[in-house]
């Protein structure tokens, strides 16, 4: 359970006291990310996450606040994606005033200096060069690349380096200034703390913080018509291969339906890919499919990564369950199956606060209301095997058929042969 409450500035405040646990994470969402980024400023998002750290009016240099990061024993981080970027501290409940602090100081006091704009320019370079140098990684780049092509999209969140060297102080004021104000924020709280008082602490350490009007991301481009492939070449020990199709959108009244036959195709042990694909053919280690929803998109992936002189059978293979899936549907006994293992992973994953407290996070900006874990379960029993179904045909079709290969291949024809359903 948790609370949420919205002040007269627009900050949405969300609490969700927990039992058993001597552990409190801060997090601080802004509804901003590379979906709201232009082809001058791609990029932005994630690098002024980082300046974040950089230094702030009471906390001027890097160390100063690495350091008492460190003086609390917290884990901290943050993240940026298409929608969101975001910032948390966990640690003990004792430190939930440290973390408040500091949260607000870098959210409200970043310096945001010249100098260590330079210096972390070269630091993301390396990032995006990690990325790159890694195909479980990139293999997703050249995914979002291909399903919407040249829109915000389909860019990196890391950015071009062109742009990078781009980016001047004043271009992330004015970024700063647009998009981190009240109405696009959210600051939750989740673990061991009283919520009455802590709700207090938010509105004290977190006043004064910027009011304005927010921009939206542009339209989405779309209307896939027939089956795509992107193949990188790369010297790999693997090919890494995405099969996969656009999906739904977070708020759809069938995202859950389509969650649950992300599990049964290949979100678990016993699922179909990872039978054939793993189990009876014997083609790949790691073998999965995953579902993703954004406010105004989704898609639905399945993933392996496999011998080079294997890739043709394994993709022919992936094909086939689909077609399956999508001509003879699943059993009652899969989708009972597929129930009880996302209420049981989501039992475990919600013991940690910090996943609760993403939980919560995520929902909340991406659709503005954020689901119980209770109410989850209760959509998700109310799914039948014909929403299954019905969503299996609606995805699974020819003309939406996507599929990014990394791996030492120069020639298309051979793989687009094998894009039909």
């Amino acid at each position: 359970m948790f609370k949420k409450i919205v002040l007269p500035n627009g900050l949405r405040i969300l609490t969700s006291p927990m039992k058993g646990t001597n552990t409190v994470t801060t997090l601080v969402m802004v509804g901003t990310g590379s979906d709201y980024e232009n082809s001058k400023n791609n990029g932005i998002s994630h690098f002024l996450e980082h300046m974040f750290f950089k230094g702030t009016k009471n906390r001027p240099k890097p160390l100063d606040v690495l350091r008492e990061l460190d003086s609390i024993g917290s884990i901290s981080n943050a993240f940026t994606s298409h929608e969101f970027t975001g910032y948390f501290i966990k640690a003990g409940k004792t430190f939930l005033d440290s973390s408040l602090d500091l949260l607000s100081d870098i959210y409200k006091n970043s310096l945001l200096k010249e100098e260590e704009v330079d210096r972390e320019r070269q630091v993301i370079k390396e990032e995006i060069h990690r990325h790159n140098d890694t195909p479980t990684i990139y293999i997703w780049r050249i995914w979002e690349r291909l399903l919407y092509g040249n829109q915000p999209a389909g860019w990196e969140t890391l950015g071009p380096e062109k742009v990078l060297d781009s980016l001047m102080r004043k271009d992330f004021i004015h970024y700063f200034n647009t998009h981190y104000v009240s109405t696009n924020t959210a600051v939750i709280v989740a673990g061991s703390f009283g919520e009455d008082e802590t709700i207090e602490k938010i509105k004290k350490y977190f006043s004064g913080i910027r009011t304005a009007k927010t921009g939206s991301p542009p339209p989405l481009l779309g209307g896939q018509k027939r089956p795509k492939l992107e193949i990188e070449y790369k010297e790999t020990d693997q090919s890494h291969i995405i099969v996969g199709f656009h999906g739904l959108p977070a708020a759809h009244k069938d995202v859950f339906a389509m969650r649950l036959l992300a599990v049964i195709t290949g979100g678990f042990w016993s699922a179909r890919m990872f039978e054939t694909i793993r189990e009876k053919l014997g083609l790949a280690y790691n073998v999965r499919s995953s579902d993703e929803s954004f406010s105004n998109r989704g898609y639905f992936v399945t993933y392996a990564g496999v011998d080079h002189s294997n890739a043709k059978k394994a993709i022919a293979a992936i094909l086939k369950e689909y077609r399956k899936l999508a001509d003879r549907g699943i059993s009652q006994r899969e989708l009972k199956l597929a129930r009880n293992y996302v209420r049981g992973t989501s039992l475990i994953g919600m013991e940690a606060s910090d996943a609760v407290a993403d939980f919560i996070g995520i929902e909340e900006i991406v659709t503005g209301r954020p689901l119980t874990v209770e109410e989850v379960f209760s959509k998700i029993d109310k799914v039948t095997v014909e929403d299954v179904n019905r969503v299996a045909k609606k995805i699974f079709t020819e003309r939406g058929l996507n599929m990014a290969v990394i791996g030492p291949y120069k020639e298309q024809k051979e793989f687009e042969k094998l894009l039909k359903l």
